[in-house]
């Protein structure tokens, strides 16, 4: 059983994350600077980006913006499919990935203008994205997983690093400053905090156009007002759909599909097919978007950290020259995972699924299969919407656990960042250092919780549910029972497919407006953590102004 779950990639599994900062030394130049005796002890070296080594698996920072980790999310170690397909998802979030699909988008709209937007360009544009989007929903999944694996480790590693901090710490005093006033003796402890951030409020730091535009469009995309928006624009497609029709003047929407009955009528399949091209554009953009914002805010998050760490094996090896102390390992850290309900596994388990090597293999056999009996099909119309059905069917159901998954792996990555925030405190407390009260984060309270923040909020936790979930299979269920009835005619696949493709979109547009609210609350936790360490090293160096 245990070689078939390997073979698996061993999908659903949450493993307990144990990791151990590395053991920073000293070197010689260190030992003679600070003048601290180190006869008979050798002098050990350390790569700055090193994390963590041997059963516990390899973790390591990059100053480039990267995390790289030896074991995936499910515990195993990472294969060559793994690390194949860890770099297809930083592709996947690249400027180029991202400038290639616009490319595409204005193609597709010069030959729609020129051919004056006949059936088969519609339907080229929702069988191209419903590709794009099933292959995307498997990279999105992978990205999200293993962004909250990676910064559990980085949590791990940090806290094994602040254990050794405060053992070192108990037996060495950094000198201070006396301040005589009249007969009583003060102890100064204003330390001079180098390189602190003077924003510590989370805002992304902009290189350029393309980041100023990026930002602003996840803003926008992300925010209230674009759901109202994306709704009004559905309810008045609705609308068209009962118009009268009037003989002598037909509306474009209300003609049949080519092949089909010219008898006009209402809500007909031409009606949907408009539907399902604009919610096809919307969800190419969203998906890419996504992935590209996702990875720019995860590179800038980590060269954050790469920094924290940079100071932290400072501190490390400063304190441990002062006290001698070059050879005791750090403290093994283990963050457990959380409890999980019978439908959390089984979530879990499909996201799992989605997001590794299984998932490819499955959409490549749908894709064959579907190619494979175009000519049975005479390769109509009803073969083109075929794949469209099937992915668009997949990608509802994706949509609704992509977002659950992503609301408990942020919640758990959010505590773990408070648990490193809560431990720097306890670290201050015992060394009589004073933490500025900016520092000290409380996210809660600094959200200003306006009437649009409550509904979005109210939004955000009914998609989260694991019943909105189940909610999504009864809806499919229900979906392809409707077009079995229908013989899985164009009709009955325009049925199936609109209202996912719908859906979708939205569930697209929320997981957006997550994202921005868990990457303004990470870069807070980073900036805040960076300012901590410099008042750290400015302490146990000994620096005063």
């Amino acid at each position: 059983m245990g070689r078939i779950l390997r073979f698996l990639a061993n999908p659903g599994s949450r493993p307990d994350v144990s990791q151990r900062a590395p053991l920073i030394g000293s070197t010689d130049e260190a030992i003679a600077q600070y003048k601290t005796p180190f006869d008979g002890v050798q002098a050990i070296n350390s790569d700055s980006d090193e994390s963590s080594v041997g059963e516990l698996g390899d973790v390591e920072v990059k100053k480039e913006g990267c995390i790289i980790t030896s074991h995936g999310f499910t515990g195993l170690q990472k294969g060559l499919s793994d690390r194949l397909l860890d770099r297809v998802v930083l592709f996947a979030g690249s400027q180029i990935v991202f400038f290639l699909m616009w490319v595409i988008i204005i193609i597709w709209i010069v030959i729609g203008i020129v051919y004056n937007a006949p059936e088969n360009w519609q339907v080229v544009m929702q069988d191209g994205q419903s590709l794009q989007s099933y292959i995307w929903d498997t990279l999105l999944m992978r990205q999200q997983l293993i962004s909250a694996h990676d910064h559990v480790n980085v949590c791990a590693i940090l806290r094994s690093r602040l254990r050794t901090f405060k053992r070192l710490c108990k037996s060495y005093n950094p000198t201070h400053t006396k301040e005589e006033e009249g007969d009583d003796t003060v102890e100064s402890r204003t330390y001079c905090v180098e390189s602190v951030p003077a924003d510590i409020k989370g805002c992304l730091p902009v290189e350029g156009w393309y980041d100023r535009l990026s930002s602003f469009a996840g803003k926008i995309i992300g925010s209230l007002s674009f759901m109202i928006i994306f709704w009004t624009g559905i309810f008045v497609w609705i609308g068209c759909g009962a118009l009268p029709l009037d003989a002598g003047n037909e509306p474009p929407y209300t003609g049949r599909l080519s092949g089909s009955n010219p008898e006009l009528k209402k809500f007909s399949d031409r009606w949907q097919l408009y539907i399902n091209t604009a919610t096809a554009v919307v969800l190419l953009v969203c998906t890419m978007f996504l992935q590209n914002i996702r990875a720019r805010h995860e590179k800038f998050i980590t060269k954050g950290l790469a920094a924290v760490f940079d100071i932290d094996q400072e501190i490390e090896q400063y304190l441990r020259a002062e006290t001698g102390d070059v050879t005791t390992p750090n403290d093994v850290v283990t963050i457990h995972t959380k409890k999980r309900s019978i439908g959390e596994k089984g979530i879990d388990w499909y996201a799992d699924i989605i997001g590794t090597g299984i998932g490819i293999f499955i959409a490549a056999a749908a894709i064959g299969t579907w190619l494979g009996i175009g000519h049975l099909m005479d390769w109509n119309s009803d073969w083109w919407l075929i794949i469209g059905t099937y992915t668009g069917l997949i990608g509802f159901l994706d949509g609704f656990v992509l977002r659950q998954v992503y609301f408990r792996i942020v919640s758990h990555e959010q505590e773990n960042y408070d648990t490193v925030a809560q431990e720097d405190l306890e670290l201050f407390q015992s060394l009589g250092i004073h933490c500025p009260d900016e520092l000290i984060v409380d996210h809660e309270s600094n959200v200003k919780k306006t009437i649009p923040f409550k509904i979005s909020l109210f939004i955000n936790n009914v998609c989260s549910s694991q019943w909105s979930v189940l909610g999504s299979i009864i809806i499919i269920v229900a979906l392809i029972a409707i077009a079995s009835g229908l013989h899985w005619s164009t009709t009955g696949q325009l049925i199936a497919n609109t209202p996912t493709m719908i859906i979708e979109a939205f569930f697209m547009i929320v997981l957006i407006q997550a994202h921005t609210w868990a990457d303004q609350r990470r870069r807070i936790d980073v900036s805040s953590l960076f300012a901590r360490r410099c008042i750290l090293r400015s302490h146990v160096k000994g620096k005063r102004q």
